[in-house]
């Protein structure tokens, strides 16, 4: 039951809650959905002040990309680099809802984003948007159809000043086709319910999803075993085929850009911390993947490093790690062989969630560097570091 995965912990420090909560309540701060929970509703006076940094050597025309949300957060670009899928929520109690907002465009640069359309049903819980590579198809997942009004929310509870995460087993991954026209004739601002075609439909929590470069294949996460693992399936729902068989959490995984390896980020030594792991894919003869050759580990360290996402020159990763505080955690940039390891942020506060553009030329991700504090979706133009 959805009430058992519960715990409470004090809001203090991201390090305060690591030795109070049960291993499936660990699993659900390893989700997106609790850690922008958690990101989202610490108080703007607990946290480093946002200074201007010169630091910040591969980013410039930092631009502030969502506004008037309580918190928004993981942002992809389309494959025209026209779009973004995010989520967001209006209030710090209210649960996420899944986004779409077009781009801002002038003289060659991003400038901002329209007002978004929420393409998610309420009531529902919403997280991990993702474009086809082909631009035609969306997916994310959602409670929607299966959204129990009596759960317990996840995030910060006023009346107690404590944590609350919840484990939606109703969470499935839907897909939609042709979203770009009902977007455009809902208009900036609208609402429409894209979450019409659920490809998972097994009761246990799936999301964590992204596609493969050449389509085919959707990544995710699922509790589908009892575990929180890695799984791929073919972009209709079949051909369900497990990665990780791990004990611990393994998630939120990506394909890297020539569709032969995974990134994804796990709490193998099941020690409450997060290290990131490539797996190179086994592949049958008609090219379908069939599990893992070899798996390698990028990271390991005492720190909680998650939020992999690859560069498109395919021999490049970024990721969010807790290294500098529990409250400061920054983006680094390591190869793939876990070599080499660069600070790309150096703003107090948090950044998380990376996410590069198609052409690597820009660099979205979350921060709440912010005026109000709040987390908020940014982005930079983007310049590999020398020596990386």
């Amino acid at each position: 039951m959805l009430c058992d995965n519960c715990k409470d912990a004090s809001v203090k420090t991201t390090a305060n809650l690591y030795p109070a909560i049960s291993y499936k309540g660990f699993l659900m701060r390893c989700c997106v959905i609790f850690v922008l929970c958690f990101v989202g509703s610490i108080r703007a006076e607990d946290q480093p002040q946002a200074q201007p940094t010169t630091q910040e050597s591969s980013l410039s025309d930092i631009v502030q990309l969502t506004h008037g949300f309580a918190r928004a957060g993981e942002a992809y670009f389309s494959p025209d680099m026209k779009w973004i899928v995010f989520q967001a929520s209006i209030k710090a109690e209210d649960q996420y809802q899944m986004y779409i907002a077009k781009l801002q465009w002038e003289n060659g640069q991003i400038t901002g984003a329209e007002k978004p359309v929420q393409i998610s049903p309420e009531p529902s819980r919403n997280t991990c948007g993702y474009f086809s590579p082909d631009g035609q198809m969306i997916i994310f997942a959602s409670t929607y159809g299966k959204e129990k009004p009596d759960e317990p929310n996840s995030g910060y509870q006023r009346a107690t000043g404590k944590y609350r995460w919840a484990f939606p087993e109703g969470m499935e991954i839907f897909r939609y086709d042709g979203w770009q026209a009902q977007v455009e004739k809902a208009g900036p601002g609208g609402k429409i319910n894209l979450a019409t075609h659920a490809l998972t439909n097994n009761n246990v929590y799936d999301a964590e999803d992204a596609f493969s470069p050449d389509g085919k294949w959707i990544c995710y996460t699922s509790y589908e075993n009892k575990n929180l693992d890695v799984y791929v399936m073919r972009a209709d729902g079949t051909g369900k085929v497990r990665i990780t068989t791990a004990e611990g959490y393994d998630g939120g995984p990506f394909f890297a850009p020539d569709g032969k390896r995974l990134v994804y980020r796990s709490d193998r030594q099941n020690n409450s911390l997060l290290q990131i792991f490539v797996a190179d894919l086994a592949f049958d003869d008609q090219g379908a993947i069939t599990g893992v050759k070899a798996e390698h580990q990028l990271t390991n360290d005492a720190n909680v490093n998650w939020g992999p996402f690859w560069h498109p020159d395919d021999k490049h990763i970024i990721y969010a790690t807790s290294k500098h505080g529990p409250a400061n955690y920054q983006l680094y940039l390591i190869r793939d062989d876990g070599s080499h390891p660069v600070r790309i942020t150096h703003n107090p506060g948090l950044d998380i969630l990376p996410a590069f553009s198609p052409d690597g030329k820009y660099l979205m991700w979350t921060s709440k560097r912010s005026p109000d504090h709040t987390a908020q979706v940014f982005v930079a133009r983007f310049t590999m570091p020398e020596g990386s």
